[in-house]
């Protein structure tokens, strides 16, 4: 019997956007899949930024040790998840936002597309209505006149019908944009909000929720941007319509999930749900995301395994570079370079083999980004962050105790103990040789 893949991902979606988290939130396909397989309820980005994950999750490494973390870098040269998977004799597809390698509205050469053999996406193009465009296998622009939301849906239930009609297993990955600013839903799926009150989290503090973008540029000054003008200065409705954007996207994966069973393929395909980074709004006061704090760290991850376990959370600590390994172990093939992953299986937890004291190791997330540069280290119930630049810890949380990360016992006597163990195990991680920076310069426009 095969054994497929369809991995599905949103793009600044936090782990808390999910109606069977937050019940305001419509998410019933979404909810669904978690009844039917398995929720990780503290799975961490690596590197809470588009790029970097994306280098995390196709590599399996970590910024680290990749060298790689600014939004436009190449992946590694090394063997990446599709090269694995073409190697084991697999079908390899992507569809959406790659944003690996390059910036804004151009093709992506062959070269930079991490071995995916069906490949139609782009790298990052912010609006939604205007301007859909997609790049082909042979860099061919192919431009739409619905949201772009949709037209990733249709892409991707087109490419799985095709992938369904070979012979051969496949790994077929979809990557939302959505719901990464600017938040721009369709009409039905805003109008699920329209009017109502979003309940905020007690960490909440009132800020800005606007951020322009750059690929391409919001309109200057910002007071011309049309979503300046419909959520700036208004977190509520931002949320509305961020929330709005979270609902397209479980409607897509709505219609994936019916293609999957009307194409017979239930039986043999591990489905996977999860996101690159979340977003803060407002959240400590804070917006968008490249932070340790869990709106921001924090991502979904739902898997549904044949035959799997059904309806259980996982409340262990785990993050995207375990994805990796777990594919290829579901998927019962070979990995020539698996001694350089920094993640580990999750498999076990999907199949019911991993009992009650199964056990994780550290899971560590980092950012370069800014004038912030932290590493965070999550072991247990305790999280601990630290400044890279001299390996200083700022804040300690029990997130078990204190899930909104209020109460920081960086200062606290009664927690010397275990502050020390975590600092130490950032700085042997802190202190493992990166590797140099790559220089990438983007290929000429054809």
């Amino acid at each position: 019997m095969p054994k497929n893949i369809v991995m599905i991902l949103a793009d600044q979606m936090h782990k808390y956007a999910m109606g069977f988290i937050r019940p305001h939130i419509h998410t019933p396909h979404l909810d669904q899949l978690a009844e039917e397989g398995v929720t990780f309820a503290n799975c961490y980005s690596n590197n809470p930024v588009c790029g970097p994950f994306r280098i995390n999750l196709f590599s399996g490494m970590l910024t680290i040790s990749t060298g790689l973390y600014r939004n436009g870098d190449p992946l590694p040269d090394t063997e990446c998840m599709a090269d694995t998977f073409n190697a084991n004799g697999y079908e390899t597809s992507f569809v959406g936002k790659w944003h690996i390698g390059g910036e804004g509205n151009r093709p992506i050469p062959r070269a930079l597309r991490g071995g995916f053999q069906h490949f139609v996406g782009y790298q990052c193009y912010n609006g939604f209505w205007d301007n859909v465009c997609f790049y082909d296998e042979e860099d061919r622009e192919v431009r739409f006149d619905r949201h772009r939301t949709e037209v990733t849906t249709d892409l991707g239930v087109e490419r799985l019908r095709m992938l369904a009609g070979r012979d051969r297993p496949f790994l077929h990955v979809v990557f939302y944009q959505a719901p990464h600013y600017p938040e721009q839903p369709m009409d039905p799926y805003y109008q699920l909000y329209e009017g109502r009150d979003m309940p905020l989290p007690p960490n909440y503090r009132e800020t800005e929720p606007y951020t322009p973008t750059f690929s391409p540029p919001s309109p200057r000054p910002f007071e011309k941007d049309p979503d300046y003008r419909r959520y700036g200065g208004n977190m509520q409705e931002y949320l509305r319509l961020y929330n709005g954007m979270v609902s397209q996207i479980d409607a897509g994966v709505g219609r994936i999930l019916a293609e999957i069973d009307a194409l017979g393929l239930r039986d043999d395909t591990l489905v996977l749900f999860s996101a690159d980074h979340g977003d803060m709004q407002g959240s400590h006061g804070l917006t968008n995301k490249c932070l340790p704090y869990e709106e921001s760290c924090g991502i979904p991850l739902l898997a549904r395994l044949p035959g799997g376990v059904q309806g259980a959370t996982v409340r262990t600590s785990v993050s995207g570079v375990d994805l990796y390994p777990t594919l290829v172990e579901y998927a019962g093939i070979n990995a020539s370079h698996a001694n350089s992953w920094e993640g580990e299986s999750l498999l076990s937890y999907l199949s019911g083999e991993a009992g009650p004291g199964a056990t994780h190791g550290p899971v560590y997330a980092e950012n370069y980004l800014g004038q912030r540069r932290w590493t965070m280290v999550r072991q247990g119930p305790w999280k601990l962050v630290a400044e890279k630049d001299g390996c200083v810890p700022t804040e300690l949380f029990h997130m078990e105790d204190d899930p909104y990360e209020l109460d920081n016992k960086i200062g606290d006597p009664a927690c010397a103990g275990i502050r020390n163990a975590l600092t130490e195990l950032i700085a042997c991680f802190e202190n493992r040789e990166p590797k140099p920076r790559t220089e990438y310069h983007h290929a000429k426009q054809p």
